[in-house]
């Protein structure tokens, strides 16, 4: 970090109505990297980090805690390191459905790119 930089923490909520379930969404963005919460629940039962490749075509990934039997915290990691380029922790708590899936990672897409500046 440059001298003089003030280190930034930026956080955010929003919560978005799929069907008949309402998913809840917690931000944290930093400097060069973000956290993202998503749950229907007040939990944090799992989270995975990745890291942006730098040599290969795919990010790097761990389950950090949680089941390494549920894939959609380490899946949507990968995903969001690729895309924005920088460190992602995600913990997503919501129960594994496809359909649920592609629109929560689409709302939280379109939300990073109002608050991730490049």
């Amino acid at each position: 970090m440059a001298s003089g930089m003030e280190p930034r923490i930026q956080l955010f909520d929003f919560a978005e109505n799929f069907s008949d379930k309402t998913v809840h969404f917690k931000l944290m963005v930093l400097d060069s990297s973000f956290f993202v919460w998503i749950g229907t629940d007040p939990k944090l039962a799992n989270m995975a980090v990745a890291m942006p490749p730098k040599f290969d075509n795919l990010p790097s990934t761990s389950t950090l805690f949680g089941s390494k039997c549920e894939e959609t915290s380490a899946s949507l990691s990968v995903k969001l390191a690729k895309k924005f380029q920088q460190q992602v922790f995600v913990s997503c708590s919501v129960p594994f459905d496809p359909q649920l899936s592609l629109l929560i990672e689409k709302r939280l897409v379109e939300e990073l790119k109002l608050r991730i500046q490049s």
